[in-house]
């Protein structure tokens, strides 16, 4: 009995607790729209230089902030406190972190397989086209440890991370400064590695992954906009890689994971004149990752390009009952099944797999898309960034303009924007969202926006890098902007972690920033359609993407669970990924992929859910009381009845006569 009432005693003050935040959060977000919160209400008044990364430092589920100083030549870390609604730098003298050159990147990620958040620096000496790289280990919560490790130094253009040879650790991809040829720098720590003097890193000849033959033919671009994820569908990370050209036109290479055979050529591709960085995400929703990116003519006419991945795509309900292997299709059970044929088609403009929107009729006169900031100082691109901000599925994007911010929503394709093939394969298109985001769309000098979840509340909120100076300078002003649009949708959260074993003293790997893992999953929305998605974690890191290390995606309207939910990894294994069915909309399922040496597959996986807390929960609790209450007086009243039939039948009794005992 004393365990009841303590529960009820938690459970109470936990119900009292959510009210005093939903209505604090109520009255300061009350309507549905944006909302633009000042660096200093966010405690980043006096951050003299740039946000240039994402990753959870200190393992606790918040999603902390890598800022670079003024002089480019300092990184400082401010975690999020959920609880003052703000960021607090690390309790360590300032800089945290103190770099020799130029900083040009930096990229957060477990190098050394112990679990915790580390800090990949590089920089640029004075040497013209030589790219210096650090990593900076940390301890798992409040600093970094010395000393910091020093690798082979890059040539001509950065390298990107990624997994090349299966083992879930991070390699590095790219041209090497002493051998001038494409290589690879193949992570050998070993598990919970903690002897940082010693290199953990072999520089080898990228041959022995990919075909010299064909990758020689393909000198990066600077800057590129390489990526690391699944595009023939097996669940397993490829490569794309982004070529230079004559007269500024590049071309792009897609090689698919042959796993220990290394990676295979698969497509290659012009893009067209003008092309600014690649975008991926599934803008269809048909199970399979899309190529976005802007284009701006000479004549200063920008427009979106949406390139469709053209993959066999769900099975019908007929086509789920046939197993006889003639339908090209994927069953819901078995969504992590490569497509050889995949293929995207760039020969066909304004066609039913390839639709362009044209920005003229949004855009001032003079003003274009933002494809490549010239006043930082280095080489610093600016991307599109899709994301789905009102959960309805269906990413959409964040268009940074020389003038403004646009907030654009994914519609269905219409006869004015496409082509009749393009509306009836169900393919999209875009609208400028206007209502509740003039305060973004007023924010001038804007230098690189993207979505970033700032409070974990299952909704993407926007960042807005502005330029200060009309000079070169690296200081940027961080705007925040709460997504408080009332969506009638759910949302799931997603994070999976690269695996490395974590004892209970050190906390579990939440912040290890793991690329190339990606979700596959299904959805019945409410006209008992089921829909498949794929999500990428963290395809990009180059040239500081500010990409978030989990994925944030929509159910849309569903009145149902999630049925099937695929997380897939880049280990080189038949199984490399994990099923998992009857997923609770509205919650964050994290990922924890260990296994032992002995282990083959993925049964050795944990799954971490976790609820989101929304605001209608006290009124659940109402309703339950209230029923309990209601149903509690109707069983009283009938027990109460009855014992009186029993009364009155048992008086009764007392007054009859026995005759035949007479």
């Amino acid at each position: 009995m004393t365990s009841i009432l303590l529960l009820l005693l938690l459970f109470s003050s936990y119900i009292q607790q959510s009210v005093a935040q939903s209505i604090q959060y109520a009255k300061r977000f009350p309507k549905s729209r944006l909302y633009n919160l000042s660096p200093a209400s966010l405690g980043l008044g006096t951050i003299d230089g740039t946000i240039a990364a994402f990753g959870d430092f200190n393992a606790d589920k918040f999603t902390d902030i890598f800022v670079i100083g003024q002089d480019q030549k300092s990184i400082n870390v401010y975690t999020w406190d959920h609880k003052n609604f703000s960021f607090t730098p690390l309790p360590q003298p300032s800089p945290h972190i103190h770099f020799d050159y130029i900083i040009n990147n930096i990229i957060p990620g477990d190098y050394n397989y112990d679990g915790k958040l580390d800090l990949l620096v590089m920089g640029q000496p004075t040497t013209q086209g030589e790219f210096k790289m650090k990593v900076f280990f940390g301890n798992g919560n409040d600093s970094f440890v010395e000393p910091s490790l020093d690798l082979p130094s890059a040539r001509n253009t950065l390298p990107m991370v990624l997994d090349l040879n299966g083992d879930m650790q991070l390699d590095l991809l790219g041209y090497s400064w002493d051998t001038n040829e494409f290589s690879s720098w193949i992570n050998t720590a070993q598990p919970n590695f903690t002897n940082q003097t010693t290199s953990i890193y072999n520089l080898t000849s990228a041959s022995s992954f990919f075909d010299s033959t064909y990758s020689s033919q393909c000198q990066w671009a600077s800057p590129h906009s390489n990526a690391f994820l699944d595009l023939n569908g097996d669940c397993l990370a490829d490569v794309v890689m982004v070529c230079g050209g004559s007269n500024g036109k590049q071309s792009v290479q897609i090689w698919t994971n042959q796993r220990e055979k290394g990676f295979s050529l698969a497509q290659t591709f012009d893009l067209p004149a003008g092309a600014g960085p690649l975008a991926f995400a599934d803008m269809d929703g048909d199970g399979s990752t899309d190529i976005i990116f802007s284009v701006c003519d000479s004549h200063g006419q920008c427009s979106i390009h949406t390139v469709y991945n053209q993959q066999m795509g769900l099975c019908s309900k007929l086509e789920q009952n046939l197993d006889d292997g003639s339908s090209h299709c994927r069953k819901p059970q078995h969504l992590c099944v490569a497509d050889p044929e995949f293929h995207f088609d760039f020969s066909s403009p304004n066609s039913e797999n390839y639709v362009i929107f044209n920005l003229n009729q949004y855009l001032d006169k003079g003003e274009t898309v933002l494809t490549l900031d010239r006043n930082y100082p280095g080489t610093m691109p600016v991307p599109l960034h899709p994301g789905d901000y009102n959960l309805d599925g269906y990413p959409d994007l964040l268009v940074t303009t020389t003038k403004k911010v646009m907030l654009l929503q994914s519609v269905w394709c219409t006869q004015s924007q496409c082509t009749n093939a393009a509306i009836k394969s169900s393919k999209r298109t875009f609208s400028l969202i206007r209502s509740g985001a003039e305060s973004l769309s007023r924010l001038s000098n804007p230098r690189h926006a993207t979505f970033f979840d700032i409070d974990e509340d299952g909704s993407l909120d926007i960042l807005v890098l502005q330029g200060v100076h009309n000079t070169p300078s690296t200081e940027r002003k961080p705007n925040f902007f709460i997504n408080n649009y009332f969506n009638d949708a759910f949302f799931l959260k997603g994070l999976v972690s690269n695996g490395a074993h974590s004892d209970g003293s050190a906390g579990k790997p939440y912040g290890v920033n793991y690329p190339g893992a990606n979700f596959k999953f299904t959805v019945l929305d409410t006209s008992g359609t089921k829909r498949v998605h794929q999500v990428s974690q963290l395809p990009q890191t180059g040239y500081m993407a500010l990409q978030t290390p989990y994925c944030l995606f929509g159910l849309g309207r569903t009145n149902n669970y999630v049925e099937e939910l695929f997380a897939g990894v880049t280990r080189h294994q038949d199984q490399n990924y994990l099923f998992y069915e009857g997923v609770i909309p509205n919650s964050q399922l994290v990922f924890l992929p260990y296994q032992p040496e002995h282990v083959t597959d993925s049964s050795s996986w944990k799954v971490e859910l976790y609820v989101q807390p929304a605001d209608y929960i006290p009124w659940v609790l109402v309703s339950l009381v209230a029923a309990g209450i209601l149903l509690g007086a109707v069983v009283g009243s009938l027990y109460w009845m009855e014992k009186r039939e029993d009364e009155r039948e048992r008086r009764k009794a007392l007054h009859i006569i026995n005759f035949d005992a007479l």
